[in-house]
């Protein structure tokens, strides 16, 4: 009788074990589809409707178009700014920024660079360096240092030329140097001649002489030794004060 009770005890605790055990791989499973069905399937079909935003900062509209749309993506310009440090037609800035998540077919706006708004040179020919300042400021353009030279032909103390010349469009900004007759009450040299030699060989004769360095500008010349002098500002032979400036344009390569 002891035996038989055990027996039918053994068997209602595997029957309960298992009813319990069957009990949670069914809340388990129906937990799983649940969350299946309401987090991870609108999950996976938001993130197939959306595209990640590519960054179009630099490029062409052609080429942002062309970007986006291998996303999914389309562009839409909303205004155009001058910028000097982008080419014309060329994209500044987007929203949204890149990396963003949107949805697929959503326009991306851009702003397009007009390029350096630019100002055309005033006539400066005639005018003291102070009036030529204020002429060149009221163009948004700025005076460089002068360049001072002798000519008992010309007028003393006004601008000879300009250099870019009466007229010329140019960025907004700029620099423009100016010449000026100075009448010869300070010692005057004659500007030797520099184009062909190397920079790091007349630096020490242009100081000889009383001269000074100024601006040295750079253009890739790649069959001409680094440093070559291409121009210079004066020309050799002008005569002009001691103490003033001569400008270099010098060959460098890639």
């Amino acid at each position: 009788m002891e035996t038989q009770n055990i027996k039918i005890a053994l068997i209602q605790f595997i029957r309960n074990k298992w009813i319990k055990g069957a009990g949670i791989f069914i809340l388990v499973v129906v937990i799983s589809f649940i969350f299946f069905d309401r987090v991870l399937m609108p999950l996976a079909v938001r993130l197939s409707q959306e595209s990640e935003v590519p960054d179009l900062q630099g490029l062409t509209v052609e080429e942002a178009k062309s970007k986006l749309e291998k996303n999914g993506l389309e562009l839409r310009i909303i205004r155009e700014e001058y910028a000097l440090k982008y080419l014309p037609g060329s994209i500044i800035s987007q929203i949204p920024v890149p990396g963003s998540m949107v949805k697929k077919g959503r326009g991306i706006r851009a702003v397009i660079s007009k390029g350096g708004e630019k100002a055309a040179v005033p006539k400066l020919v005639g005018m003291t360096y102070r009036q030529a300042e204020l002429a060149l400021e009221a163009q948004g353009l700025a005076i460089g240092e002068p360049v001072y030279i002798f000519s008992d032909t010309l007028p003393e103390g006004e601008v000879i030329t300009t250099y870019p010349s009466a007229g010329t469009t140019v960025p907004l900004g700029m620099e423009i140097r100016v010449l000026i007759n100075q009448a010869d009450t300070l010692e005057i040299v004659k500007v030797p001649r520099l184009k062909g030699e190397n920079i790091n060989e007349v630096t020490a004769e242009i100081k000889k002489i009383g001269l000074r360095l100024g601006k040295v500008k750079f253009k890739v010349k790649n069959h001409l030794l680094p440093g070559t002098i291409l121009n210079q500002v004066p020309k050799e032979g002008a005569e002009v004060k001691r103490g003033s400036i001569v400008e270099l344009e010098v060959s460098i390569t890639d």
